[in-house]
């Protein structure tokens, strides 16, 4: 809005002195009245954005998607929103559930890897179980607490399509250890970290 004035002046039509001091002035009025109101639309626009809106503003954003704050920080409840928005569209194929993870917590699907339990091997089916899947490499750098991790387990767990299980969810976090999470349909929590041992 700071080219307010110069916009204005060359709209102007051909019989009118663009640079005759009245029109000049009347440019700067209209400079100062509007810039304060377009700055003030941008400030409400900004604020409407998920990643930008925080406490009430973020309430109402969830409220329009049926999703409730619970003990969620503004952080985490934004988390919760994006899930929300991307389970609506309702897609269940390998894909849909990449986009939900992804949406969700605003990363790159690169890394992260969804496989069946039974598959071939060597040209041989084994014996995993049917229509269960396992999830892994899913960086974990915010589900500080219980509610955090239930609410993300239960979210990858009905994104899948009907009859299909998952069984397994492995998280890694930034310092490169990792979280395995099993036993999703028991609400059975198992922690496996992974890591180089320190030199005593």
């Amino acid at each position: 809005m700071n080219d307010f004035k110069e916009t204005f002046l060359s709209k102007l039509p051909s019989p009118i002195d663009r640079y005759a001091s009245k029109t000049v002035a009347f440019a700067d009025w209209l400079q100062a009245i509007f810039t304060p109101i377009t700055d003030l639309l941008r400030t409400i626009v900004s604020f409407r954005e998920i990643n930008n809106a925080g406490g009430k503003a973020l309430n109402r954003i969830g409220d329009q998607f049926n999703q409730q704050r619970g003990e969620a920080d503004d952080d985490f409840y934004r988390i919760m929103i994006r899930s929300k928005q991307a389970t609506n569209t309702g897609i269940t194929t390998v894909n849909g559930l990449l986009d939900v993870i992804s949406r969700s917590l605003n990363i790159s699907k690169a890394g992260i890897t969804i496989e069946p339990l039974r598959h071939y091997v060597d040209g041989k089916l084994n014996d995993g179980e049917p229509l269960t899947l396992k999830i892994s490499n899913i960086p974990l750098e915010w589900a500080r607490s219980d509610f955090e991790q239930n609410y993300i387990l239960d979210r990858i767990k009905n994104s899948v399509a009907a009859g299909v299980r998952v069984d397994e969810v492995s998280f890694v976090d930034s310092s490169s250890t990792t979280l395995n999470i099993r036993g999703i349909a028991s609400s059975t929590l198992t922690y496996e970290i992974v890591g180089e041992e320190e030199n005593g």
